[in-house]
């Protein structure tokens, strides 16, 4: 029988059991994440996995794009295409503005009677009528246009009337031809210095006929609008590549779409508080032959969420990760692999090289540390340096995609003596049994600074690709060596 005592610990053991209990709840309480989704509402988007056939996101500088596909062999894979917008500041040499000035005028800097460079003189002035003047008989030369060799001073009229006064026609031609040599020439000299009045006109019996003058003058043709000195170009760059497992991960992730906070309809100042009212970024999601727009603001404070609105105008707060998955899609979402099998799925390897052809055998594929290869004719004999080489096949590494309209040419000058090879130099075909599991195609190229790259082409990347030297040169060499 247990006693008051007893009893009286008991009681204070389980009111202490349940205080214990309470805090433990109050504090699980107090920490836990509010922003975590606890209903369906938390829902940005309700789609099935397999109703997402695209993902569309497009800022000031880039647009990015990520599609489902399938290969020839039915397997669905992802593909990316990247454009990339840049502007660059360009000067055009020699380019200047060009300004309709009128005739006679010349821009600063010219010598008067000079337009503007590129355009053709402008025509010259005609001359003022001369009193007394007969029709079809050239003008005297205007005043700041002399001819090569300078006229003798024109001697005054005697008498008044002109040519019907009856004076000395010899004197008004002899003022009117260039001055001979001798002592005529010397009594012209000592003429009086006075600016004399124009020339009277000779007699049409004494002076050349010259050819008659043309009716109208032609017009001068308007000169081009002058290139602008500095222009802003807008450069678009495509890139398309492979997409890796976490391009499937992020495709999966819309269906559904789940959100971190899910706020509705918000009011126009909250709009613009959050970013959204003028957001230039955007992304789209296609599925079921429908377009799911949204349109991309803000961050949240701390987190660094995005704020989101879809086309019906409700607002939400989604991962930062799925966003940054897109303005880093180069290093997060590239497939690096040539290859997505591994050495123990292929037992034979076909090589051509240089019009040559090698057929490897592996054998013990599955032991990790007693695989080897051999040559096809001789199975069980060993080889390890064909071992080595696969070795470094399976190692080589994707650089980078080759972007669209950037693919290596092949030179146009004879290679130099020494120089390797350029083009495709290798064909590798890789099979389990009859099933050939993947293809590759290794070539050479050089680049703009004449040092060579090495690309290839495989079922993995559908696409060109360059490769790193550091491996693939060497495994290149070994294979023309045999």
């Amino acid at each position: 029988m247990k006693t008051t005592s007893q009893k009286g610990s008991a009681t204070v053991t389980i009111h202490a059991v349940l205080a214990g209990l309470a805090l433990i709840l109050a504090y699980t309480t107090w920490t836990r994440d509010k922003t975590t989704p606890q209903t369906d509402s938390a829902v940005a988007l309700d789609l099935n996995k397999r109703d997402v056939n695209s993902l569309q996101y497009e800022d000031d500088n880039r647009t990015v794009t990520i599609e489902r596909r399938a290969g020839a062999d039915g397997e669905p894979y992802s593909w990316v295409t990247v454009k990339s917008r840049s502007k660059t500041l360009a000067t055009t040499p020699g380019g200047e503005p060009r300004v309709a000035m009128p005739p006679g005028h010349s821009p600063p800097g010219m010598p008067p009677g000079h337009g503007p460079a590129g355009a053709p003189p402008p025509p010259p002035a005609p001359a003022p009528a001369v009193p007394g003047a007969h029709p079809g008989v050239p003008p005297a030369p205007a005043h700041g246009v002399m001819p090569p060799r300078p006229a003798a001073p024109a001697a005054r009229p005697a008498g008044k009337g002109g040519e019907k006064s009856g004076e000395d026609k010899n004197k008004l031609v002899a003022a009117a031809t260039p001055a001979a040599k001798g002592p005529a020439a010397a009594s012209a000299v000592k003429a009086p210095t006075a600016a004399p009045p124009p020339a009277p006109v000779a007699a049409p019996a004494a002076v050349p006929a010259a050819a008659p003058a043309p009716t109208a003058a032609a017009a001068a043709p308007t000169p081009p609008p002058g290139a602008p000195v500095h222009e802003i170009k807008e450069t678009v760059t495509t890139k398309q590549f492979r997409g890796n497992d976490e391009t499937d991960k992020l495709l999966e992730q819309f269906a559904p779409l789940k959100a971190v906070r899910v706020l509705g309809k918000v009011d126009d100042a909250k709009a613009k508080e959050l970013g959204l009212s003028e957001s230039k970024k955007s992304l789209t999601v296609s599925a079921r032959g429908q377009t799911f727009k949204f349109a991309i603001g803000g961050t949240s404070y701390g987190g660094g969420d995005s704020y989101v609105r879809d086309g019906e105008g409700r607002v939400s707060l989604i991962s930062q990760r799925l966003i940054s998955n897109f303005e880093f899609a180069e290093s997060r979402l590239m497939e690096r692999r040539l290859h997505r099998f591994e050495r123990t799925d292929f037992d034979r390897l076909e090589v051509s090289v240089g019009g040559k052809k090698r057929v490897l055998i592996q054998k013990n594929r599955q032991d990790p540390a007693n695989f080897y290869f051999a040559e096809e004719a001789t199975p069980d004999k060993r080889d390890d340096t064909l071992k080595n080489w696969v070795d470094k096949i399976l190692r080589m590494a994707i650089n980078d995609y080759v972007a669209q309209g950037e693919e290596p040419q092949p030179s146009t000058t004879a290679p130099m003596s020494g120089t390797p090879a350029t083009g495709d130099i290798a064909t590798l075909r890789f099979f389990d049994g009859r099933k050939e599991l993947g293809t590759a195609v290794l070539s050479r190229y050089p680049n703009k600074t004449n040092q060579m790259e090495v690309f290839a082409r495989t079922e993995t990347t559908i696409g060109l690709v360059r490769l790193l030297a550091a491996t693939a040169d060497s495994a290149i060499q070994d294979a023309e060596k045999w």
